[in-house]
């Protein structure tokens, strides 16, 4: 018997929340990372797999709870995630690095879908991970329309970052960055 794929979504009652829904068609259990029980539930409830969501309920701007909540995801699901899509807002700094921590015992390759604000590609971090980690950074733009910027949809960017993970995309931005002066405000 095979072992179920494993992801961890970080993002995912909200704008990511379709992801989610993609990931366990595509056979992954997903544990989500997520402050509100609720939307955590209704999401899962407009899902077609809902036994494969699993809550993840935790605030990341606490590095001590958001340690401790995946160490025993991870000893829940028996073994590490093969994927972790991580939208963290700027605010968190530390919660990505956090959860690295975590999953840096892991021996075989995985991979991370880093989202990131449009700011972020013109500051270019550099997020430090394992050597088995395949990183793929997805950077939100917005969209202009008839000379009229808007900022993306929530299904426009679940769209982009399930066509990372299907083409395995090394840096990817959806919608356009360009011009800068023309971003809504």
């Amino acid at each position: 018997m095979t072992k179920n794929l494993f992801a961890i979504v970080i993002g995912g009652t909200g704008m990511l929340e379709r992801v989610c829904h993609f990931l366990a068609e595509e056979g992954y259990d997903v544990y989500v990372v997520h402050r509100n029980k609720n939307k955590f539930q209704a999401m899962q409830g407009r899902c077609l797999f809902p036994h494969k969501l699993y809550s993840i309920s935790v605030d990341y701007h606490d590095e001590a709870a958001l340690q401790k909540k995946i160490q025993e995801a991870i000893q829940l699901k028996g073994g590490y995630p093969d994927l972790i899509v991580s939208w963290i807002h700027n605010s968190a700094p530390h919660a990505l690095p956090t959860i690295l921590k975590v999953v840096i015992e892991r021996k075989k390759p995985w991979k991370l879908i880093h989202v990131q604000g449009s700011s972020s590609f013109f500051v270019k971090e550099n997020t430090t991970v394992p050597d088995n980690c395949e990183y793929r950074r997805v950077y939100l733009g917005f969209v202009l329309e008839n000379r009229i910027s808007r900022w993306l949809t929530h299904e426009e960017i679940a769209s982009g970052v399930i066509k990372v993970i299907k083409h395995d995309y090394r840096e990817t931005v959806i919608g356009t960055l360009k011009p800068w002066s023309k971003r809504p405000s």
